[in-house]
């Protein structure tokens, strides 16, 4: 019975084994005979329609076999008059995005490209041949190329009937319509490569990855060292390309449809005051009907770092948060540098044989090989509410040929007629810059370094009837927003830029090239002030030089500004009390050995300074010499490189803290007790009295006479103390500890600081107070050794009690 069960079991096994290998057999055999063309690796969104493709007529591209029209097609649902009307990307005919504003590009002619940014498979390279071709009207069609919907033809394209059904719709699994994903954006802003598996190449010199060729922006997720671009030291480079791609970000997260229910911001502006939450949104199928194309750019309505992160509690280590963010965008630190080349010049005054310019380019070794990258410039960037910060661009420099009043740009055709007999350079021009006299034009030769050399290239484009031809420069910033990444990568030491070699002053190189000596102007624009000027070294060679202090940027750097005359003042105030104290020590020393001091003098023990008085003047004197020492190095930290930055900065704080704490406690008991009437000089007499005070300091000292006036607990101090005193404790120290106020207040009240001209006035006026400061301290301990004996001051103010000249009258 067990062996028949066995044997049954194992049968039925069999024949479903070999029911299910005909079935399979079959359906491959069916899926062999239906397959189309060729499948497009991407079956789009499922939700998407199936759809005519329609000719600029709206007639059925199967029958008609004319080029499809995407406003026709996706007008059927979308409305594509609205869509056309509402996006920077209407032009079918741009082949890169970003060369020049939109609103100043001549339109091509050729409507908006649709399958560009919602195709699953566009062949843009197709679409950029069929433009330049002449054959704009098929640029929409060739973009289908790789989707097995047509195939490319000598008169243009056909449509492969396989991919229709019978009324002449897509069969589904050709609609391929989805989402823009960033893929899409990087076929025409710059190089965006989401494969982790295939190592990522950095073009150089393509103009059409715009982004890239003018800043060095690469998106993508790969670690630069698994890459294959030749960067130098690119094995240590264990970092991303940008974080964002890395996070799995696609570039519509920020940059999304400005009335994308789902995403666009409410103008919080323009709601009702007790409104803090508003519901309503745009229908969403009204959306899918009318979807701007608008998408959210610049500073005001694009996602910014602070619409995502919380930085304060991630920046806990940084101190001033948001003294540092309000003058500083997150760009400057978390990108730091740029590992692929970027557009540094152009000359357009002159023409290579294949008509392009000569251009230069930074972070590319001489060799144009290697790639070392490059450190972006912080340019002042102005944001749509007025605000403005530091933030990171590359800088890129061009001369042009312009005419007429107007300063009408010379065209490529006219600046080709005035280079070229046919194919070949005219002979004046070669005779005029072929420097070797080999016949042809290298770049170091083409250029226009003498006005002989101008002027040949002048009157030719004068002879095509150009008015007042001549070089035109302008230095064009171009900003960075991407690249970022954290961690160790970011910029996190405080003296990268709280140092005379600060990050924020790095100097951009421009051109070592300046054609007819025209130097460039830099370029007016709403979006950047320019915190800096233009150089040009004994070479030749011009550079820009950011400088916190210019007015476009009114900054002031701990660590980096300081205003010169007062540090030199400063520095003359304390040499030169430290020299009064050492000469008049020396007379006395000197003096000394002459007469005996104070030996007819009867003295008193008497109990001078209280326990208070005591604890109260050696603490403070612990914290002006901490106070000293720690602003020292904040002021000048590549003098102390040893000493870290933020712990000077918060131990300065700290200190200062102390000071007024302390400050407070003893003006309450000097008032409860009375002690304050110490410190009032009495109008009457005292500057007979602070004369004769002054008489024994520059000649009783010397001789060995008593002290003109008797030290008593109730009177301390002698006419100068007093007012020295007075001047200290009512002027230079109220001041200081306003000002110092007011810079650390920066942070929690910046209005109040701005009011009194910020961080530039009040830094260095606190500067000036602290020499002044110094200067007091130097001669204060030196005035303590005119006791009876060098050290009996000192010692009175340790013990309490004082040995005190007793005066007979």
């Amino acid at each position: 019975m067990t062996r028949l069960t066995s044997r049954i079991v194992i049968g039925l096994v069999v024949v479903a084994i070999a029911l299910f290998g005909a079935a399979a057999v079959v359906i491959a055999q069916e899926a062999t005979e239906t397959a189309p063309v060729s499948l497009p690796r991407d079956d789009g969104s499922p939700l998407h329609p199936v759809y005519p493709l329609l000719d600029a007529n709206g007639e059925n591209v199967t029958i008609t076999g004319q080029p499809i029209s995407t406003v026709q097609t996706c007008g059927t649902c979308h409305d594509t008059a609205y869509i056309t009307t509402h996006t920077l990307h209407g032009d079918g005919g741009r082949t890169a995005a970003g060369a020049v504003p939109p609103d100043e590009v001549p339109s091509t002619g050729i409507e908006m490209n649709c399958f560009l940014c919602h195709a699953t498979m566009p062949n843009n390279t197709a679409r950029v041949a069929a433009l330049e071709s002449g054959q704009g009207e098929w640029a929409n069609t060739a973009m289908l190329s790789d989707t097995g919907i047509v195939s490319a033809t000598d008169n243009g394209f056909a449509y492969n009937a396989e991919a229709f059904d019978t009324n002449g719709t897509l069969k589904t699994e050709y609609v391929g319509i989805q989402d823009p994903t960033s893929d899409h954006c990087g076929a025409c802003h710059g190089v965006v490569h989401l494969d982790n598996q295939t190592p990522i190449a950095v073009p150089i010199g393509d103009e059409n990855a715009w982004r890239t060729f003018t800043t060095g922006q690469v998106v993508s997720p790969q670690r630069i060292s698994n890459g294959g671009a030749n960067i130098s030291g690119r094995d240590e480079l264990t970092r991303t390309w940008d974080v964002h791609a890395e996070r799995v970000l696609n570039c519509v997260d920020c940059h999304y449809s400005l009335n994308n229910p789902t995403l666009a911001q409410p103008n919080a502006s323009a709601a009702p005051e007790h409104l803090t939450f508003d519901p309503r949104r745009a229908d969403f199928g009204e959306y899918l009907e009318r979807p701007s194309h608008e998408f959210a750019t610049g500073t005001d309505a694009m996602r910014s770092c602070s619409t995502c992160h919380e930085g304060a509690s991630s920046h806990t280590w940084l101190p001033y948060w948001d003294r540092h963010t309000s003058a500083l965008a997150c760009e400057t630190c978390h990108v730091p540098q740029l590992y692929a080349p970027a557009l540094q010049s152009r000359d357009a005054t002159v023409m290579r044989l294949d008509g392009s310019a000569v251009d230069t380019y930074r972070g590319l070794a001489d060799d144009g090989v290697l790639i070392t990258g490059y450190q972006p410039v912080l340019l002042q960037q102005v944001d749509a509410d007025g605000s403005q910060q530091l933030s990171p661009f590359n800088v890129v420099t061009v001369w042009y040929w312009a005419a007429g009043e107007d300063q009408t740009v010379v065209t490529d055709e006219q600046l080709r007629a005035a280079y070229f007999e046919g194919e070949t350079y005219a002979a004046d021009v070669i005779a005029a810059l072929d420097g070797d006299a080999d016949g042809t034009l290298t770049d170091v030769e083409l250029v226009l370094d003498t006005q002989e050399k101008v002027d040949v290239i002048a009157n030719r484009l004068a002879a095509q009837g150009l008015s007042n031809p001549r070089i035109v420069s302008e230095v064009i910033p171009y900003a960075i927003h991407h690249g970022v990444i954290g961690g160790e990568w970011a910029t996190r030491e405080c003296q990268d830029c709280h140092s005379q070699e600060s990050r924020l002053v790095v100097a951009m190189p421009l051109s070592n090239r300046v054609p007819g000596g025209i130097q460039p102007t830099l370029t007016d624009s709403d979006m950047v002030k320019w915190n800096g000027t233009i150089t040009q070294d004994e070479s030749g060679s011009i550079t820009f030089v950011p400088a916190t202090e210019s007015p476009a940027a009114r900054l002031y750097v701990f660590g980096h500004d300081s205003v010169e005359i007062i540090d030199v003042i400063g520095v003359l105030m304390v040499l030169g009390a430290s020299l009064g104290v050492t000469v008049h020590a020396t007379l006395r020393v000197m003096a000394g050995r002459r007469h005996a001091a104070h030996t007819n003098v009867s003295l008193r023990h008497e109990y001078m300074y209280s326990v208070y008085e005591r604890q109260w003047h050696w603490l403070q004197t612990a914290v002006i010499f901490g106070l000293t020492f720690t602003g020292l190095v904040v002021h000048k930290p590549e003098m102390f490189s040893l000493f870290s930055f933020a712990w000077m900065v918060d131990l300065h704080n700290v200190f200062a803290l102390l000071l007024v704490i302390n400050a407070a406690l003893a003006l309450f008991y000097h008032l409860a007790s009375g002690e304050i009437k110490q410190f009032i000089p009495r109008p009457y007499g005292f500057f007979d009295q602070m004369m004769q005070q002054a008489g024994y300091y520059l000649r009783g000292i010397f001789r060995g006479d008593p002290h003109p006036f008797e030290k008593r607990r109730d009177q301390k101090m002698n006419p100068i103390q007093q007012l020295t005193y007075f001047g200290l404790l009512n002027v230079l120290l109220p001041l200081q500890i306003l000002t110092g106020a007011l810079i650390w207040g920066a942070q929690q009240f910046p209005e109040l600081a701005n009011m009194l001209g910020g961080l530039p006035i009040l830094a260095p006026f606190h500067t000036l107070i602290a020499w002044l400061l110094v200067m007091f301290v130097i001669v204060h301990v030196y005035m303590t050794t005119t006791g009876h004996t060098p050290m009996a001051n000192i010692k009175a103010m340790v013990m309490g009690y004082d040995d005190v000249e007793i005066k007979e009258n």
